[in-house]
């Protein structure tokens, strides 16, 4: 997933030329360097060769994040190949995965995943996407209602994290003959659902916007945002290009206090704006204790004529425990 180079640095001190730093030994120090597949920088560290050719770790070592370039996530120094001082780790670096079975469809099916589409061929397998084996493709038709709405989506119902921060990314895809609509459309919808500790169910529970979503139209996406007073923000948008694949990135947590936030990106692009500090929009973005669901896919208002079709693929979860900027 990443390239990987090789580069001698040469640092140069003194006022009568240049010297090779060195580490014990005299062994010249050089640099050994990483980049993610997008060309960012990925890893970094300074070593030099022990007397048998093997790699010690002498000076700094450097982390950096896929999605912003030269962000570091994780940052120690080393003497002699022993870490010394200590150890800077960003929050986003320490993230564990949570579910990643079946999210890129290699299994040759949907397990895992919930479907909402009106016909047997509204949501199938395809293999000419150009993402790995399978991908999965959603067409929508007129009159496709489900659960009330024109919709085809997949759904991952164990996404609803309530105070938990959580990472989401997959791929997607506005095929290359989508038709455009003058009427709103939605491709991704992190949906709100009842508490029943509260006694609510899907029968008395209140007709709300999904808190947060993703709307397509005429080649430009928009990131929309409802409070539980239904006031909408809109904290991002993005380009895109039918027929070609792009990449989605969430880091949220989710919670009904100012302590909320989203972050996105879009193919490594900050979507959510700088704060003076991150990419993070802070606030609250649930309307309950219960959390919020994942679906992607095409929903849209029932006055849509065209039939259009979107495709998804290789959808990450990770779970992030609560990890401020830390020194251990």
């Amino acid at each position: 997933m990443y390239r990987i180079r090789w580069m001698l640095v040469l640092a140069c001190c003194g006022c009568g030329g240049s010297q090779v730093p060195v580490g014990p030994r005299e062994a010249p120090v050089a640099l050994w360097s990483e980049r993610w597949d997008n060309g960012r920088a990925k890893r970094e560290y300074q070593y030099y060769l022990d007397a048998w050719g093997a790699i010690v770790r002498h000076g700094y070592y450097r982390e950096y994040s896929r999605f912003v370039d030269r962000l570091l996530t994780v940052e120690e120094r080393y003497i002699a190949g022993t870490r010394v001082g200590p150890r800077y780790a960003r929050c986003g670096a320490m993230a564990a995965p949570l579910d990643y079975a079946n999210g890129d469809f290699e299994f040759g099916s949907f397990d895992g995943w919930s479907l909402e589409g009106a016909r047997a061929n509204s949501i199938r397998l395809v293999t000419d996407a150009g993402r790995g084996r399978f991908s999965a493709k959603l067409t929508l038709q007129p009159g496709d209602m489900v659960r009330g709405g024109n919709r085809v989506e997949l759904v991952r119902r164990d996404s609803a994290d309530y105070l938990g921060e959580r990472i989401y990314s997959w791929s997607f895809k506005i095929d290359a003959g989508y038709e455009e609509e003058p009427y709103w459309q939605t491709i991704c919808q992190f949906h709100n659902q009842p508490d029943g500790a509260l006694g609510e169910d899907w029968d008395n529970y209140p007709v709300y916007f999904p808190p947060l979503s993703i709307l397509y139209a005429d080649g430009v996406c928009k990131v929309k945002l409802y409070t539980l007073d239904q006031t909408p923000h809109i904290i991002g948008t993005f380009p895109v290009r039918k027929g070609a694949w792009f990449d989605i990135y969430f880091q949220i947590k989710w919670s009904l206090g100012g302590d909320g936030y989203v972050e996105m990106y879009a193919d490594d692009e900050p979507v959510t704006p700088f704060n003076g500090t991150d990419y993070k929009f802070y606030s609250p973005n649930v309307y309950n204790a219960f959390g919020n669901y994942l679906k992607v896919g095409l929903y849209r208002d029932s006055r849509a004529v065209e039939v259009n079709a979107v495709y998804v693929d290789n959808l990450i979860l990770y779970s992030m425990s609560y990890c401020p900027n830390r020194l251990d």
